[in-house]
């Protein structure tokens, strides 16, 4: 029923390493997006919702890939305004009172949370949101957050709340600070999402190490 255990969307320093970890792990991959390495560089026009537990993604030839779960590690450009080119992120040296590990960002209080994130997205001039990320269809976005200028929601293995659907990179600056923002953060989030896919796919633990 499904082609896939993961499919990877976006050939970033995010994409890449999800996709490597997934591939030592032995699981049956797919890698799209732009990037100087040897992947499939089709543009993804949709991501939805298909059979009991999975997904079906779409590239822009038509072609439909069926997949277990599903990694979004897209970067700025689908959080652009019109006619804008975001700022790089400040790093993360800008954050004093922000523990650099993103772990341990994980553990503040949301409030002080959110105010970080909120500081790292308007220094760097893009705010990404829920609702700008289009691959996906109206009603999966209403399920990540409960308010489409917001972020979607991701647990401690950067599941969002739609099961088996992941996310990294700037949208995970909300959940695990300034890190997120560069490619510094792409090991540790890979070594959580593989965790997070096992444990959707039966064959991995049933918590992360911190």
């Amino acid at each position: 029923m499904y082609e896939y255990d993961l499919i990877v969307v976006g050939a970033g320093p995010y994409g890449r390493s999800i996709a490597a970890h997934a591939t030592a792990a032995g699981l049956r991959l797919r890698l799209l997006g732009r990037a100087p390495a040897p992947v499939d560089d089709r543009r993804v026009t949709a991501v939805r919702p298909y059979g009991r537990d999975g997904f079906e993604v779409v590239t822009a030839d038509g072609e439909s890939l069926r997949t277990r779960t599903v990694a979004l590690a897209v970067g700025p450009t689908p959080f652009e305004e019109p006619r804008s080119i975001p700022q790089p992120p400040p790093p993360p040296g800008q954050f004093p009172f922000a523990p650099t590990h993103p772990a341990l960002f994980r553990r503040l209080p949301t409030v002080v949370r959110v105010l970080l994130a909120d500081r790292l997205t308007t220094a760097a001039g893009y705010r990404p949101s829920t609702e700008r990320v289009t691959l996906l269809s109206m009603p999966v976005r209403r399920r990540l957050s409960r308010t489409p200028d917001a972020p979607p929601w991701v647990d401690t293995r950067f599941e969002s709340a739609h099961p088996g659907l992941f996310f990294a990179g700037l949208l995970t600056t909300a959940f695990f600070g300034p890190l997120m923002g560069s490619a510094l953060g792409a090991d540790f989030t890979a070594r959580r999402i593989l965790k997070g896919v096992r444990r959707r796919l039966g064959t991995g633990p049933s918590a992360p190490s911190v």
